[in-house]
């Protein structure tokens, strides 16, 4: 079932977490041993895991009635935490903390994942030392059998997707990567989710361009931390079996595009498949893009299909179901969008 953002505001009074300052910090490292880690990780010799992009999760299995991690962080940013099922947030703060993220439970075993939520842009955030439970740390759960990777921009990303109306602008209390429609659909089909997505971004020109100033997705698509063009992902770590790719929206922000939007598409493409050669591709109509700039982009999507290529219109947005900020996708599109990439990918993929 999808997670609703009404269900998340719920049971936040369940789970609420507390922080602690850093002199109560555990003294040991960040090895990982014990720990799932679903995303792009940039793991260093000083015992340290850092991490940027939306969607980087960790998830670990203990024994006991409580569980923490220190976090360290240039900026402050939302975390999900999930212990049992039962979800929260968790704001962390800027600087170095140890951070409770589970308390008062019931002893036996407990699953807890925590799930950054907010965007890459320059803050980064890392794990300085291993989870800490009043139990013992048990062997981590096991890996889906399936796998995902969703390339996008602000609608991948989960910009303002808990916003009321149109009229709010960005902000990290109302975007939520684990209310998108890639999130959702990967939950639903039972697969892990790498999110490479980056709010403004285009694959020509970003949002306010007139021409190509800053990184587009090509640039970034291959980093580990978002912002560092010397952190190259080592793509062996993560074989997708299903990729897509919802870039467009920022291209198309004046309206029709030349010819370099799909040029540049096709150079992501091409850069993508050199990685990933045979895993099926769907490319993404922006649910945001309406009238002569939807037809014109779906046209061109349409034009780079190929036997392992796809476009895939999973609708747009309906004004009579209201707007997240910025008009951006809310709850509702983003379901109905995750619905139909999971009737996709169940049709093509036999999941």
């Amino acid at each position: 079932m999808f997670k609703s953002a009404l269900l998340i505001l719920a049971l936040y009074a369940v789970a609420g977490c507390a922080h602690h300052s850093s002199n109560s910090a555990p003294a040991d490292v960040f090895s990982g041993e014990q720990v799932r880690m679903i995303g792009r990780f940039a793991q260093h010799n000083d015992g340290e895991a850092a991490f940027t992009w939306p969607g980087s999760a960790l998830e670990f299995r203990f024994e006991g009635t409580e569980a923490g991690i220190t976090i360290a962080s240039n900026g402050r940013t939302r975390f999900e935490v999930d212990v049992d099922g039962v979800v929260s947030d968790l704001w962390v703060k800027d600087g170095e903390a140890y951070y409770t993220l589970a308390s008062g439970l019931e002893p036996g075993v407990h699953q807890l994942r925590l799930t950054r939520l907010t965007e890459s842009f320059s803050v980064v955030t890392r794990f300085t030392t291993d989870p800490h439970t009043d139990g013992k740390l048990l062997l981590p759960p096991a890996a889906p059998s399936r796998r995902i990777l969703a390339v996008g921009d602000s609608i991948t990303a989960g910009y303002g997707v808990e916003g009321d109306s149109q009229a709010c602008p960005y902000a990290p209390e109302t975007s939520n990567q684990q209310l998108t429609y890639a999130a959702l659909a990967a939950e639903e089909l039972n697969a892990d989710l790498h999110t490479i997505a980056w709010s403004g971004i285009g694959a020509w020109r970003s949002y306010g361009e007139e021409k190509p100033a800053n990184p587009t997705i090509l640039e970034r698509y291959s980093r580990t931390l978002a912002d560092d063009p010397e952190s190259q992902w080592d793509i062996t770590r993560y074989q997708p079996d299903a990729i897509t790719i919802a870039i467009g929206t920022n291209d198309y922000w004046q309206g029709s595009v030349t010819d370099e939007y799909q040029l540049s598409m096709i150079s992501l493409i091409d850069r993508i498949q050199r990685d990933y050669p045979d895993t099926p591709i769907y490319l993404i109509v922006s649910p945001m893009l309406t009238g002569a700039a939807r037809d014109d982009q779906k046209a061109r999507l349409t034009a780079m299909e190929e036997q392992h290529v796809h476009m895939l219109d999973l609708g747009k947005i309906e004004q009579a179901d209201g707007y997240g900020c910025d008009y951006h996708p809310n709850t509702i599109t983003q379901q109905r969008s995750a619905q139909a990439l999971i009737n996709r990918l169940r049709a093509d993929l036999d999941w």
